[in-house]
């Protein structure tokens, strides 16, 4: 039996080897042939390749400022809440068109105490701001026009209890519809306005606003105003805001310039960005305390 099994063996081992010698013989042979069809200009089809549909991410187009950048708060407002006064500041939009001019937005804030090692480096805050909306190019005497059906921005927060026990509302929420324009008056200065109005119910049975930031007005008004100035991809751009309450207004200056003019690269899609802020409603969950800052990074087109 174990002679029989040797044979067995060795038969299979030598058909092995007999089938691979002529497997490998007819691969050379299909290659020689291959070669002499290219020497002699004979054509040898090619499968063509299926294209694949555009994923979800090739389907998305930048919406509003895409950055990222180290910021300072300049009057220790930071220090004054019991964090550093330095943070990384990201912010990142897209929309996505649904069909026809109705498009899907959302833009997303989050402030990093990247530098606080002693509390494991926390997100500070985040602010969610997803929007539905329809907008055109050119139509009657604006370059382009936005109406704002809903637009929801939060913290996504919640009632929180402090070291003594007692309860403390980190929640800030609003809704609102808007509509939002911009006109080119110079071929170097653009001017924009947004009006809003709120849609959130008075009554705090129907939803959190009330018990939120019912007084968010106050400071964020119902409408910024924009200019602009220079022409992409360098340009300074000014935001106006002026509170309800007397005494809230509230500025910010961006300015930007191709990041290769300073480095000497070739990617064209990267800027220098620096940016000032003074006033309310930097975060939700500071819409009612000034703040003045100052942040330098990159900003992406």
């Amino acid at each position: 039996m174990n002679r029989f099994m040797r044979h067995s063996c060795c038969g299979i081992f030598l058909l092995g080897l007999l089938l691979s010698s002529a497997f490998l013989e007819a691969a050379e042979n299909e290659t020689k042939a291959a070669v002499s069809d290219k020497k002699t200009g004979v054509y040898v089809p090619v499968t063509a390749t299926k294209e694949l549909p555009e994923s979800f991410l090739q389907t998305l187009e930048p919406y509003k400022p895409i950055y990222l950048a180290n910021t300072w708060f300049l009057n220790g407002e930071g220090a004054d809440k019991g964090y550093l006064n330095q943070e990384l500041f990201l912010r990142f939009s897209f929309k996505r068109s649904i069909f026809w001019n109705l498009y899907f937005g959302y833009s997303h804030k989050a402030f990093w105490q990247i530098y606080d090692q002693g509390n494991s480096r926390p997100f500070r805050e985040h602010n969610y701001n997803p929007e539905l909306f329809l907008e055109w190019d050119r139509v009657w005497r604006f370059d382009h026009l936005r109406l704002g059906l809903t637009e929801h921005e939060s913290n996504g927060e919640k009632l929180r209890f402090a070291d003594d026990a007692s309860p403390v509302n980190y929640s800030r929420t609003w809704n609102r519809t808007y509509l939002y324009a911009r006109k080119s008056v110079l071929p170097f200065l653009n001017l924009g306005l947004k009006l809003w109005t709120v849609t959130d119910s008075e009554d705090p049975d129907e939803g959190s606003f009330v018990i939120d930031n019912h007084d968010i007005q106050q400071f964020m008004g119902s409408g910024e105003f924009y200019l602009e100035l220079g022409k992409s991809p360098s340009s300074v751009s000014i935001m106006l805001r002026q509170g309800w309450r007397k005494g809230t207004e509230t500025i910010q200056v961006d300015g930007r310039m191709p990041l290769q003019v300073l480095t000497g690269g070739t990617d064209q899609r990267i800027d220098f960005f620096v940016q000032l802020f003074s006033g309310y409603g930097d975060t939700l969950i500071d819409y009612n305390r000034k703040i003045t800052r100052c942040s330098i990074g990159i900003a992406f087109r």
